[in-house]
């Protein structure tokens, strides 16, 4: 399975600070054993760091929230000016998929109330961490109200707030933020919304990490801007689907409305039905999509299409939370062609696979869910 980056990088900036734990260093230094990709991540981070670090005795006091506050400060320089013609390049949070905003010296922060990463979490800039799926009903934090229900957060707050918000949903879950414009965000499992508790300024900002279906409110006067991996959508008073789960490819499906894609090499006003598809590198792709496919996770679904293994693996892991290992060389997997329907047991799932004698499965005794091949010695 893929490295975790918002753990890693929660793990890097806890070493950085000083506050990292026994068992997270040693969980931390597994991972940049194993992961190539982890330990690249780990020097980048390390070397921006020391880049920005300042002679000021203050900097020995900075928690992670600070200490990531100023690598960020050093990604952003390449962010160019936001204009109605124009867009903004992804900042380095998005990129890592996690937002972590600097607490002002002054402000102390509040106790965490929630650690454990299968819940959905609600962090505020202020310091607080709320559990959503811990916590239901009405939640009070500073001068805004929040309303947690039925996987749906809506709430008010002071327009003259500068107060940052993330969303983070972990593998199995859903949830919907109402933002306090009308808009809608859906967000599928695995995904991440970064987004302010109240709009102010020209512009209505929001950066994702994941996979979204959004129902934007119009506004003539504030437009819309999504910041992606590599892009930055423009809306105009529309509903889309937004997919970044694979980092070096962006979707954008537009239902209805009209959207503008924008990147550092190409422009693309999209019409309803049409998908622009932005691999990392390469020029944007625009075409057709079947909105039955690309939208059937908002029912609890997913639909194979001649899929690998791993690509099996990594939707299992999604849409159930459960963690997954691959027991079989994938030039010895045949491809899969069928769905999965995350409102029914996982075990429905695995017993179609073995009925279609596609692969066998078996949980170990860390729960892990190996998925290995149908005859031994394959």
């Amino acid at each position: 399975m893929k490295t975790d980056k918002e753990y890693l990088t929660q793990l890097v900036l806890f070493e950085i600070s000083g506050k990292i734990r026994e068992d997270e260093k040693a969980e931390l230094n597994r991972m940049i054993r194993e992961d190539q990709e982890a330990a690249g991540l780990y020097r980048q981070l390390h070397a921006t760091w020391q880049d920005d670090a300042m002679q000021s005795s203050a900097v020995n006091n900075w928690g992670p929230d600070e200490i990531w506050k100023a690598i960020h400060q050093r990604k952003r320089q390449r962010i160019i000016h936001i204009s109605l013609k124009g867009f903004v390049a992804l900042s380095a949070m998005a990129i890592l998929g996690i937002f972590i905003i600097k607490i002002p010296a002054h402000h102390t922060p509040q106790p965490l109330a929630a650690s454990n990463p299968s819940h959905i979490r609600l962090q505020l800039s202020g310091g607080q961490l709320i559990d959503l799926s811990d916590k239901e009903g009405r939640l009070q934090a500073g001068s805004a109200t929040f309303n947690n229900n039925n996987k749906q957060l809506r709430f008010i707050a002071d327009s003259g707030q500068s107060q940052y918000a993330t969303i983070t949903v972990p593998a199995g879950k859903e949830y919907t933020v109402h933002l306090p414009d009308g808009s809608a965000i859906q967000l599928n499992a695995a995904s991440q919304l970064f987004f302010p508790i109240a709009f102010k300024g020209h512009a209505r900002e929001i950066t994702l990490y994941g996979e979204a279906y959004m129902k934007i409110a119009p506004s003539a006067d504030h437009p819309f801007l999504v910041h992606l991996p590599g892009a930055t959508i423009q809306v105009l008073g529309t509903e889309f689907n937004v997919n970044t789960y694979d980092s070096n490819l962006v979707k954008v499906a537009l239902v209805n409305g009209a959207v503008k894609v924008n990147t550092d090499h190409d422009t693309a006003l999209l019409k309803p039905g049409f998908e622009s598809a932005l691999t990392r590198g390469k020029e944007m792709k625009i075409y057709r999509f079947d909105e039955e496919d690309v939208l059937a996770w908002r029912q609890g679904l997913h639909l194979f299409h001649n899929a690998s293994a791993e690509e099996v693996a990594r939707l299992i892991h999604r849409f159930y939370g459960i963690p997954v290992q691959l027991d079989i060389k994938p030039e010895h997997a045949k491809a899969f062609t069928g769905s999965i329907n995350r409102n029914k047991p996982a075990v429905n799932f695995l017993e179609g696979l073995k009925f279609a004698q596609y692969m066998d499965y078996y949980f170990d005794k860390d729960s892990i869910l190996h998925l290995r091949p149908l005859r031994t010695g394959v």
